[in-house]
């Protein structure tokens, strides 16, 4: 356990008004970033070519249950088996406010009597995937104090399941990375990291051209981290952030210094996930992960973060050690296993409650 007092709350910030310094301009970029977790969610697209299209064939089935009172007990039946991948007590995507379109389901949708449990199953944990979180900005700033006396300078970061682009783009802005790159498979948030990092370099390059002496390469800096790098820190900030949208176990890292995986929506994916990044990842780098720790051999684990600390929920630190991992470790060691009974007295309530 660490002993570190972080701060608990975003600290008042005056916006910049003139760019005096370089260290005017970060200010201005770390503030320009802040506020993701309120965007809006569209719902996903529903056309024959959509990728998601399997994901909205069981999503309508389920919705449809939901909708019908004299199906509720069918539904829970159905959803009773799979209590260890769900997040939270009904699917969110099914919900009012979820991300299933309004519109009819396409002809050939098959009701939730036609779905296998196993398809079920895969569909709970890949919509728990969908689920979306944020880091305030203090938390941020925590979460990259704890991990600066791990890392080396320079190397690269890599966030599987960047979201938005936050991430990514303050550890670009505070490390003195070579390279910070954000995975995402959902196209609406990686379009919207794409118009942020636009945005980004855009006021990066008002500020440096609003600079009363115009910043040099060899310029010496410091970062918010207290880090000493120079000015290409800025000057080449675009080519040092890269979005990808992809899905993150068809990305290799194997070159990543810094894994970064918000996994607290990914309990289901912590085998799969722990296997893959010790089968990819040199010895020495590191992993933090969200809420699930890492219960992997091929990672050794250097601090633990408690709730309310240095986030809102849990934080662990990882190393890699070892040699590349090819087999599985095991399986299935992250699997929670909540009371069924309980789990069903709170789904009638809230579907009793509309």
């Amino acid at each position: 356990m660490n002993s570190t007092i972080f701060r608990t709350e975003n600290r008042p910030v005056a916006p910049v008004e003139r760019f005096r310094q370089p260290a005017d301009i970060i200010e201005a970029l770390l503030q320009s970033i802040q506020g993701g977790e309120s965007h809006a969610r569209p719902t996903l697209e529903l056309t024959p070519e959509s990728p998601f299209l399997p994901f909205l064939e069981i999503g309508y089935a389920l919705r449809a249950c939901l909708e019908k009172p004299a199906c509720h007990d069918y539904l829970l039946q159905r959803l009773r088996p799979h209590l260890s991948v769900m997040v939270g007590t009904l699917p969110a995507s099914i919900q009012p406010l979820g991300m299933l379109p309004k519109l009819a389901p396409l002809p050939g949708f098959r009701k939730l009597e036609q779905i296998s449990d196993d398809e079920l199953h895969h569909w709970l944990i890949q919509e728990g995937g969908l689920i979306y979180g944020e880091m305030q900005r203090f938390e941020l700033e925590n979460y990259f104090d704890a991990v600066r006396p791990h890392l080396a300078p320079g190397g690269i970061m890599v966030d599987l399941g960047s979201g938005l682009g936050k991430v990514v783009m303050t550890a670009a802005l505070t490390l003195s990375f070579s390279r910070c790159i954000g995975v995402e498979l959902m196209n609406y948030r990686h379009r919207l990291a794409q118009e942020r990092l636009v945005r980004l370099l855009t006021l990066t390059r008002q500020g440096l051209d609003a600079l009363p002496t115009p910043l040099k390469p060899d310029t010496p800096l410091r970062l918010p981290s207290g880090q000493m790098v120079n000015g290409r820190h800025l000057l080449e900030l675009g080519a040092r952030l890269v979005f990808i949208e992809n899905d993150m176990f068809k990305v290799d890292v194997r070159g990543a210094s810094l894994v970064f995986v918000y996994s607290t929506c990914f309990g289901p994916l912590m085998d799969a996930l722990s296997n893959k990044l010790a089968r990819e990842l040199p010895e020495g780098a590191l992993v933090t992960t969200t809420t699930y720790p890492i219960q992997h051999p091929g990672f050794q684990l250097l601090e633990t973060h408690a709730p309310g600390t240095l986030s809102w929920t849990s934080v662990m630190i990882y190393r890699r050690v070892g040699p590349p991992m090819t087999e599985p470790a095991s399986t299935a060691r992250y699997l929670h296993h909540p009371d069924a009974d309980a789990w069903e007295a709170r789904a009638r309530a809230e579907i009793g409650g509309g």
